[in-house]
């Protein structure tokens, strides 16, 4: 897939829009679409999509679950761990809210997963484009916003309780899920209640030999069929207390989630044996306090969150097993305190503009109790932002200021002092400041009621944090030895994006094109040198050593997503994907950047019959391009100079298909969904799984899957 067959796409789908037949509304109201103003997401310039079908978050891996959405790609490691890039843009260039409230999960390396349960959100959104002058540093490349459900409110005297039981089961890695979801209200006075556990086996990659010694170099895979330590659990709660009026709402709740898994990894030739490259306990604790207050056509908005994070691994040691290295150089226990406050007011017209002006900050005191991979640190920020729009009969305008300001401190006593000793920063480097400002302009032009152009011109910023600048130790879940850079910059990226959209009922299509630069880049560079992963210092052979450069990038690409009935019970759905990231000032490409892909997808709706209504089937398929790595500085980019597997990916398509039905039980209706990923079990790579040098993808998996909704009154 090319840019000009994209082009080529997009400008058929554009043609046949015209003629399709009348459907069902595609678009939603899509409330954080603006501050101001409730939109739905065809109007507003920014690029915003949803994730709400309970189908759709099958998965304990965020970046799978929103993989479907164009422009948004998996950066995985197993089926748990995966983490959303977002137009060639991830890690911590990805800003993840839990409820509006930022996150702190400690997700500074390749593999470390967002500590969110996406099972008990009620809608999922991903924004792209100019509006990250709300969200500030960290939002370069999108947001991604974890909703917890709305409080009920009922009439005066009145009770209202209603929740839905939810159950998945995947045959491949024999992962079960369960949930509860509850929202009750007595009066003005709301209770959310939600909980959930999940776990898995080994997952089993797609039919395929592995590697044995004297086989051709790079044909094979060390790992294959059952993939040992990619097992994991996960557990997760929240309750939470809200009250409703008219001009006033507040709501206080607290999410707990546990996960346990491991990591697949590989000792050293010539043995090459499947070990636990880490196994990891991760424990977040957060409490959210919000309120907002109408004041005739003023309004305040104030929220609070405390959250506490735990990080606990072993390297070479599965998770069923940490507590035996504990007190040993193979244990390593972080705890993160983390505080976040935003306060905005709301104005009415002035002029032609209504909007808001917030303040917000935050403090971060990490605490490194055991292990040498970054030190005991603090971190702390606040900024200040205006937002405006303006409504003007066919345009939709936004704009957008913020001013940034962090700093970044690490110890230089206690546990941190092996980090001086070893020269990795020293009392003149400990301490770091970085401000910075940004801007967005965007604006929405409606030709007429179908069709609409959007475009949005950005100005961003972001810190490196305290891995970024600090780490210096054997960081067991990549089996390598990361080591941060005290001199590195801030980040501040250019932004440009111009799309067209079609909308006509039952029918939607948009095309966007998207440039990006980026000053001062940060990227993890493979070194060559090798590290003693006991010792720390460099040796002729061992663990391969990684670094934080920085450099200057280009990221610039097409996605096109389409939706258009083919009668009035079936639906066609195509997207497709062009991206380059470019390191303009070595003149090579960029890491990690997703391959160019496209996806083809039928939806047929079957009516009633049987025992089951509203049936549905669909098929769908998705097409990777063949990617290789960047340079031999791309991290795992060594194992192409090893015996088995490969770094680089062939192009490779994947089928999917599933059914979902209504069955009536008494008097209750559940929904039934079954689905077949991988159809054809094939064997293959993806460029974005950091598994790819040594072991292959999810192979065959079908899931079962209910959901009973209940309701009393």
């Amino acid at each position: 897939m090319n840019y000009k067959a994209a082009i080529a796409l997009a400008a058929i789908s554009f043609l046949s829009a015209e003629e399709t037949q009348k459907g069902t509304e595609l678009e939603a109201i899509t409330v954080s679409a603006s501050p101001i103003a409730a939109h739905e997401a065809f109007d507003v310039p920014c690029q915003i999509d949803a994730i709400t079908d309970t189908k759709e978050a099958s998965s304990a891996s965020m970046g799978k679950i929103l993989s479907s959405i164009p422009g948004v790609n998996n950066l995985s490691t197993g089926s748990q761990a995966g983490k959303p890039v977002i137009r060639g843009f991830s890690g911590e260039r990805i800003k993840v809210l839990s409820n509006g409230n930022p996150t702190d999960s400690q997700t500074y390396g390749i593999r470390h997963i967002d500590n969110i349960d996406p099972l008990l959100a009620e809608r999922i959104e991903v924004i792209r484009g100019a509006q990250g002058v709300l969200y500030g540093s960290d939002a370069l490349g999108g947001v991604v916003n974890v909703i917890a459900p709305e409080y009920l409110a009922a009439k005066e005297g009145e009770t209202l309780f209603r929740g839905t039981l939810l159950g998945e089961y995947h045959t491949n890695n024999h992962e079960k899920a369960t949930a509860l979801k509850t929202q009750s209200a007595i009066g003005k006075w709301g209770v959310n209640v939600a909980a959930s556990i999940r776990e898995a086996d080994n997952y089993h990659s797609g039919d395929s030999a592995t590697w044995k010694s004297g086989d051709a170099p790079g044909t094979l895979p060390l790992f294959a069929d059952e993939l040992p330590y990619t097992d994991f659990k996960n557990q997760s709660a929240r309750v939470g207390v809200g009250y409703t009026e008219e001009d006033f709402k507040f709501a206080l709740q607290h999410t707990y989630w546990q996960s346990k898994q491991n990591y697949l990894g590989h000792t050293p030739k010539p043995d090459f044996e499947a070990v636990a490259s880490a196994g990891q306990k991760l424990t977040n604790d957060e409490t959210q306090l919000s309120a907002t207050k109408n004041l005739g056509e003023w309004s305040i908005d104030t929220r609070v969150s405390v959250t506490r994070n735990q990080r606990e691994a072993a390297t070479n040691t599965p998770y069923q097993q940490m507590q035996t290295v504990r007190g040993t150089p193979l244990y390593l226990d972080i705890d993160t305190d983390r505080k976040d406050f935003h306060v905005s007011i709301g104005h009415p017209m002035i002029g032609m503009f209504m909007g808001e002006v917030g303040l917000e900050g935050y403090t971060k005191d990490q605490e490194l109790k055991e292990g040498k991979l970054l030190p005991s640190a603090k971190e702390w920020g606040k900024a200040v932002y205006l937002f405006e729009e303006a409504s003007l009969e066919k345009w939709i305008l936004q704009a957008g200021l913020r001013y940034d300001t962090r700093s970044v401190k690490a110890a230089l006593e206690g546990t941190s002092s092996y980090f001086v000793d070893h020269g990795i920063y020293d009392d003149s480097t400990n301490n770091q400041e970085f401000a910075s400002w940004g801007g967005s302009l965007g604006a929405t032009y409606k030709i007429d009621e179908t069709w609409a152009l959007a475009a949005n011109l950005s100005k961003g910023f972001r810190a490196p944090g305290i891995f970024e600048l600090f780490a210096g130790g054997m960081h067991g879940g990549v089996q390598a030895f990361q080591i941060g850079n005290p001199h590195l910059k801030e980040e501040n990226t250019l932004g440009v994006d111009l799309s067209l959209r079609y909308k006509n009922e039952g029918t939607y299509s948009s095309l966007t094109l998207y440039r990006n630069t980026v000053d001062d880049y940060i990227y993890l560079a493979n070194t060559g040198l090798y590290r003693n992963p006991v010792t720390g210092e460099v040796a002729p052979t061992g663990i391969p050593e990684m670094k934080h450069e920085q450099t200057d990038a280009l990221i610039e690409g097409i996605e096109w997503s389409f939706e258009m009935p083919l009668g009035s019970l079936t639906t066609l759905r195509a997207t497709a994907e062009y991206i380059q990231g470019e390191d303009t000032k070595n003149d090579t490409r960029l890491a990690y950047i997703p391959p160019s892909n496209a996806s083809l997808g039928i939806t047929q709706q079957l009516g009633a019959f049987g025992i089951g209504s509203n049936n549905e089937l669909t098929v769908d398929m998705r097409v990777f391009e063949a990617q290789k790595v960047a340079g031999a500085f791309e991290p795992f980019a060594q194992y192409n100079t090893m015996p088995f597997g490969s770094a680089d990916t062939s192009g490779y398509a994947l089928f999917d298909i599933g059914y979902s039905t209504q069955l009536q039980i008494g008097k209750s209706k559940v929904d039934a969904n079954v689905k077949v990923s991988n159809l054809f079990d094939r064997a293959y790579r993806g460029y974005l799984d950091t598994y790819k040098g040594y072991a292959l993808g999810m192979g065959r998996d079908i899931s079962f899957g209910l959901s009973m909704p209940f309701e009393t009154n």
